[in-house]
């Protein structure tokens, strides 16, 4: 008896077409893979920008601290210097009786640069520690030196008795406050530059 050969089926030809699918998933996961690379430097730049940013806040409130303590004698700080008048310019506090000129965002032109600061010869904090420079203007609310008006300065008016309760009652002169302007500039490491400012009365 004849004996038969076991015939296979005939081999297919190979196109290569799952190769070429994988060349197509690794070129998208190698792009999805720099995305997400791009994504975390630029995650880490933002949180780093925003602690320099934060770190600034600190070193700011002392030059508020020290601006108040050199304006009213009621302040806490005992070694500060005062100033006496208030009604003229005192350059060792880097006060100014009449509002300077100021950009759209309220910066003095004396904070703009820091070489129009240094070059007014006024006084800067620096904190060597943490490595910043701490520059402050202080200036009073009105458009020209001298005794404060309601023409010429900006006040806080006093709360007063809405009437009396008798024809001899006088309502008492509680006065009136001018608001002086502290504007801060605080440059720290990484040249970062953070501007604050508060309102003193």
């Amino acid at each position: 008896m004849a004996r038969r050969r076991a015939m296979g089926a005939p081999v297919a030809r190979q196109r290569g077409v799952v190769m070429f699918i994988a060349l197509i998933v690794m070129v998208a996961l190698s792009l999805a893979a720099i995305a997400l690379v791009r994504s975390v430097d630029t995650t880490n730049a933002v949180i780093g920008n925003l602690s320099f940013r934060m770190a600034s806040i600190l070193p700011g409130n002392q030059a508020v601290e020290k601006a108040a303590a050199a304006l009213f004698p009621n302040a806490d700080i005992a070694s500060a210097i005062r100033i006496a008048d208030t009604t003229a310019d005192y350059l060792p506090e880097n006060y100014y009786a009449k509002k300077r000129t100021d950009d759209t965002r309220g910066v003095p032109d004396l904070l703009q640069k820091k070489s129009t600061f240094d070059a007014a010869g006024l006084t800067k904090i620096s904190d060597d520690s943490t490595k910043t420079e701490i520059r402050y203007v202080i200036d009073r609310m009105c458009s020209a030196v001298g005794a404060p008006s309601y023409d010429k300065c900006d006040f806080l008016l006093p709360r007063a008795p809405k009437g009396k309760t008798s024809d001899e009652f006088e309502p008492p002169d509680l006065g009136h406050a001018v608001f002086y302007r502290v504007t801060i500039r605080v440059d720290g490491p990484q040249n970062t530059t953070s501007f604050l400012q508060a309102m003193l009365k």
